[in-house]
């Protein structure tokens, strides 16, 4: 049995460890057992109709909410990772055990309906509620991301008379605080909310300034993108949702991750869902958020942390760095032509020179290619997401703002102009494509210099998986003189820009 490793520690298998003689100094860790023997698997791939059982038919969901997924969100069957987490934890609301329930960690490939693999059961368990109270908090990394899981959130609560608050930015904090609470003619707040969709900071901002903001009635904490949250944020937030549920200290050191005191049975407490496509597989950086008990979902190609979709073709391209820009242009014209495609960059400046360099070398096309960078205004984002989504742009040159958890139907390919550091990014990036089952590819520009950094970073990972295209310069020959002409008229209009900058 091979030897498993992750960035962060050696996995090695149970009956090697008394005689691992690792080469290199390096800690040894031996995965929990819910990371290992009790972690329950299940298939990634896409929804299989003739194995699956109907929405209609399952009997754990009720009447109203299933009618609502088959005629609202044309969902006929559950995606696997849906098929396994959903009826957990319904069976979990539904269990008069004095114990608490377990935390749950979920790893599964991007575009296989995590999001709706909480909020499915989550407003199901919580719409019997007789008092209205914020029982629900799902956690968010960016603005972005917030606002699209608020809108699905929205789409079935609203139908179960439950209300949701997105607290992300996007309006004022003092209309995010009128939305949140209400004042009674006797002095006390009540809580016009049964769901809050935020980010970090913005729920500590509420948690310290609104007053009548009250989370002693919270029963489920989502993090989603989990890992992005654990790598972004300093984990103070979470003991201030802890000291704002009404959790001390010592409750915490009760509920230590993995055991099972005595005492906390009798403890107030909340679940935790962690969702990601990249989760950690290194328990002590899960430690931090304090997990209890925990309980792992994983998909089978996501064993080693690593979750792509099976419908997914990658490739990758060696080439110059000089030619990057036109090997983009080549292969649109010769094998993309009519596909939907995303180009992730690395920064604003080389996504404007690679706009405006594509929509020069490729004339058909200077209407439908267009770009984003976090430079734009919301309002600039949201638009042109809405155009490409709608196909009048067909080509979206943008920088990593969209590499993580947008949901765009129908991307028929992801193009890395610029190699990610990792392997974890690489995952994100190219998860905007082969989404909800569908196909999709997705092509990596290697540049010569870096081509042994990628074999380390992200082929070691893909092996097989990844397929190399071989595209010689003879092939593109035909496109040299057009390309000369493209950088020349380029460099001359950043000239023009620059002489009007210092005037």
């Amino acid at each position: 049995m091979s030897v498993e490793e992750s960035e962060d520690f050696t996995i090695l298998p149970n009956f090697l460890i008394e005689n691992a003689t690792p080469k290199k100094k390096k800690a040894l860790y031996r995965l929990p057992e819910w990371m290992s023997s009790l972690a329950k698997r299940f298939d990634g791939g896409q929804i299989q109709p003739e194995t699956s059982i109907p929405i209609q038919q399952l009997d754990y969901l009720d009447e109203d909410l299933r009618s609502i997924l088959i005629k609202n969100l044309a969902s006929q069957h559950l995606f696997p990772v849906q098929s396994q987490v959903i009826p957990y934890l319904i069976e979990q609301n539904r269990s008069h055990s004095p114990l608490p329930p377990s935390d749950i960690c979920v790893s599964s490939p991007t575009g296989s309906g995590k999001t709706l693999t909480y909020v499915i059961p989550l407003v199901q368990c919580i719409r019997q509620r007789v008092v209205r109270a914020i029982r629900i908090i799902i956690l968010l990394p960016v603005q972005d991301l917030a606002e699209q899981v608020y809108q699905v959130v929205n789409q079935l609560g609203s139908k179960l008379q439950l209300k949701t608050a997105l607290l992300a930015g996007q309006h004022s904090f003092e209309d995010e605080q009128k939305l949140l609470v209400q004042k009674q003619l006797n002095g006390n707040w009540t809580s016009s909310i049964d769901i809050v969709v935020c980010t970090p900071g913005r729920l500590v901002e509420h948690i310290s300034r609104t007053a009548g903001f009250s989370l002693t009635q919270l029963r489920y904490l989502v993090i989603d993108e989990a890992d992005r949250i654990i790598d972004e944020f300093k984990q103070d937030w979470l003991n201030i949702l802890d000291q704002a549920v009404g959790l001390s200290n010592q409750t915490k050191h009760d509920f230590q991750p993995y055991m099972l005191s005595q005492s906390s049975s009798t403890q107030k407490t909340y679940q935790k869902l962690l969702f990601s496509a990249t989760l950690t597989h290194n328990p002590e950086i899960l430690q931090q958020l304090n997990l209890f008990h925990p309980v792992l979902f994983s998909s089978l190609s996501s064993a080693s942390s690593i979750a792509m979709p099976t419908t997914l073709r990658e490739n990758f391209v060696v080439c110059s760095i000089t030619y990057k820009p036109l090997i983009v242009a080549y292969l649109i014209q010769q094998e993309l032509q009519t596909e939907k495609i995303m180009i992730f960059v690395h920064s604003k400046k080389d996504v404007d020179r690679l706009c405006s360099l594509l929509k020069l070398l490729l004339p058909n096309h200077t209407r439908k290619v267009n770009y984003i960078s976090r430079n734009l205004p919301s309002n600039k984002i949201q638009t042109r997401l809405t155009m490409f989504q709608q196909g009048q742009i067909q080509i979206l040159v943008c920088s990593d703002v969209l590499a993580r958890g947008i949901d765009i139907p129908n991307i028929n390919c992801v193009i890395l102009y610029d190699l990610p550091k990792n392997i974890r990014t690489y995952t994100h990036r190219i998860g905007r494509t082969a989404r909800a089952g569908k196909a999709g590819r997705s092509i990596t520009i290697v540049e010569k210099e870096r081509l042994q950094m990628f074999r380390m970073s992200i082929k070691t990972y893909r092996r097989n998986k990844l397929k190399h295209m071989d595209v010689k310069k003879e092939n593109f020959a035909f496109m040299l003189t057009d390309y000369q002409k493209a950088l020349e008229t380029f460099s001359a209009k950043e000239q023009k820009k620059k002489l009007k900058q210092k005037k």
